[in-house]
């Protein structure tokens, strides 16, 4: 991932983005309609929306979603 503020830092970005394709970037785009990735890392989430466009919650907002629609 991004590694806290590592990889938000514009010089090493393309440090961060090769991390994150040999990592959990194949992951993240192979995800299928029925499922729900998670993340607890802020940097990990906001990684894989700049990257790739796509959301990842938190555990917990996941958990509040889920206990809030029932």
């Amino acid at each position: 991932g991004m590694a806290g503020t590592y990889g938000h830092e514009a010089k090493k970005r393309s440090i961060s983005e090769t991390i994150y394709g040999q990592s959990w970037g194949p992951i993240v785009r192979a995800q299928k309609k029925d499922e729900v990735l998670l993340a607890t890392g802020y940097s990990c989430r906001c990684q894989a929306k700049l990257i790739d466009g796509i959301e990842i919650q938190h555990p917990v907002t996941a958990l509040l979603t889920f206990f809030s629609a029932r």
